[in-house]
């Protein structure tokens, strides 16, 4: 191939189907990838035990990209922490709670199975769950005008206050896009050839939007669940969305990529 490809991909919704977590669907893209030696980076709010788990069930060797960014983990065991220390942000959550009398409730309140509760996965993946580095998701109870002034306090203190699903994510200066560049210039690095990477971003969420609109090519995988997601318009990049969700979209688009390179060769 001419171009030489990195791949950052969301999970659940985009490579994971949304209700069984299964990757099937994707698999015959990623063994096309895994033949042409693409890196394919896992990027998630997941834990690093979490996408640790998920790499070696889909046979991915590459780094990972954990917590919204604040933790790249790469497949020896290495940790490289962007933003905050998980104990710093605790600290921090449980002064503010105890001086504001602020109601919510965060992972670190409790034990695995309150996690379990909080979440409704397994015990286990529950476990890991809680095996935080970099970040704190966290139950909002209290009244919505709150938010700001409990934002604002967070930032006193370095940290951000990011809209997940059901959860906010309290987490240092550290987000997706950083840690993307940051192992895109790793790899370019390593290039022996000095050609420039293509990056290819895949997801599905208005949390994906940020790193999509800093890839070269911008996947977004179609959500029956959510509203249409748009990007602002950057020259040069290419833009695909997906008629089918989960990783039965992220198949067809990233096959529908290399036929195309492929066909550009010829």
């Amino acid at each position: 191939m001419s171009k030489s490809y990195i791949v950052f991909t969301d999970l659940d919704g985009t490579l994971l189907d949304h209700h069984t977590y299964s990757h099937t669907a994707a698999q015959a893209a990623l063994d096309k990838l895994q033949q042409l030696k693409i890196p394919v980076v896992l990027n998630s709010s997941k834990t690093p035990a979490e996408i640790e788990a998920i790499a070696r069930d889909l046979q991915l060797d590459s780094p990972r990209i954990a917590e919204n960014g604040s933790v790249i983990a790469f497949p020896d065991g290495e940790m490289l922490k962007l933003g905050s220390d998980y104990p710093t942000i605790c600290r921090v959550l449980n002064q503010l709670r105890e001086q504001e009398h602020y109601q919510f409730t965060g992972f670190h309140d409790g034990t695995a199975e309150a996690i379990a509760g909080l979440t409704g996965l397994s015990p286990e993946a529950a476990q890991r769950a809680g095996e935080r580095q970099a970040s704190e998701p966290l139950l909002w109870q209290d009244d919505e005008e709150k938010l700001e002034q409990f934002r604002q306090q967070l930032a006193e203190h370095g940290l951000a206050l990011k809209r997940g699903g059901r959860f906010w994510h309290v987490m240092g200066q550290a987000d997706k896009v950083q840690a993307m560049q940051y192992l895109v210039n790793s790899y370019q690095q390593d290039k022996a050839d000095g050609q420039p990477l293509t990056v290819i971003a895949l997801g599905d969420g208005p949390n994906d939007r940020d790193m999509l609109a800093a890839a070269d090519i911008a996947v977004i995988v179609h959500n029956p669940d959510g509203k249409a997601l748009d990007l602002p318009e950057c020259s040069g990049q290419q833009l695909i969305r997906t008629t089918l969700p989960g990783p039965a979209g992220w198949n067809a688009a990233m096959l529908q990529i290399l036929e195309n390179e492929a066909t550009n060769q010829r």
